[in-house]
């Protein structure tokens, strides 16, 4: 990929979310314009936004919101309906954009700590970035991605030193018939950041390892969505392992990818 390729990439999230800043999107729609390749997955990230807000209900039920937050938002709403100087204020546009900027500010700093804090939430949105990227980002049929390689490009791009647990070939995770294929390592959005996503397929069916780095959690099970969740930590790390909600087909797959990941 071309260094402003990539450039343009590593903006096409903000650009997908609208947040951008006016030249920043500008400078972003020109590229696009020239550019096919990165064309396409600016519409991959636009779609995987437009299916994480179709999932947007679920994931506000997946767990209850922080007590008073409702409350708190609601005075607050109620204190500005006078017809005002404060509402003269109010329709600047400029002055809306802060306000909404900085709400977006608060409310990412307590969805970061109540997604730290909370199992359910976790395997809420990660699960949800399972289903996007499996449904957006996966390889054209018999493609698989080198251990190595995948290792490499988290480190190049994201600055992420990350152990990837590589294909099988009928070994160990192969007993049972199950051999995994690592298809794709991508980045997800998680709380306040990123984390690495290792897409792999096993007996036909769609798995994911997400790892987050510097983070250590107790180990938990738990279903979200149609989906089995195992959450353990290691050497300092959280590993997430999504797998279909009955795990038989794949039981012995997902128990390669766990042992390997360190």
């Amino acid at each position: 990929m071309k260094p402003n390729c990539r450039r343009i990439c590593d903006m096409l999230a903000q650009y997908a979310d609208g947040t951008l800043a006016d030249t920043q999107r500008a400078e972003v729609q020109r590229h696009l314009d020239a550019c096919p390749p990165c064309r396409v997955i600016a519409g991959k990230e636009c779609g995987a936004r437009q299916l994480l807000r179709a999932c947007a209900d679920r994931l506000r039920g997946a767990e209850p919101l922080p007590p008073g937050l409702r409350s708190r938002c609601q005075a607050a709403g109620r204190s500005g309906n006078t017809q005002t100087t404060a509402t003269r204020w109010w329709s600047r546009p400029s002055m809306r954009f802060a306000v909404a900027a900085a709400i977006i500010i608060v409310f990412g700093a307590l969805l970061s700590v109540v997604t730290r804090q909370s199992d359910a939430l976790l395997a809420a949105q990660l699960t949800a970035d399972h289903v996007k990227c499996f449904r957006l980002f996966r390889p054209d049929e018999g493609k698989t991605m080198d251990a190595a390689q995948a290792e490499q490009i988290l480190r190049d791009r994201f600055g992420l030193d990350v152990h990837v647990p590589a294909s099988s070939n009928g070994g160990t995770a192969g007993r049972g018939g199950q051999a995994v294929a690592l298809l794709n390592a991508r980045t997800c959005l998680y709380a306040d950041g990123r984390v690495p996503h290792l897409m792999y397929e096993a007996n036909g069916h769609d798995i994911s390892l997400f790892v987050l780095e510097g983070e250590s959690r107790p180990p938990a099970e738990l279903t979200a969505f149609g989906h089995h969740t195992r959450i353990w930590s290691r050497g300092g790390n959280t590993f997430v392992l999504i797998t279909p909600a009955d795990e038989a087909p794949v039981a012995s797959a997902a128990q390669y990818v766990a042992a390997e990941a360190h």
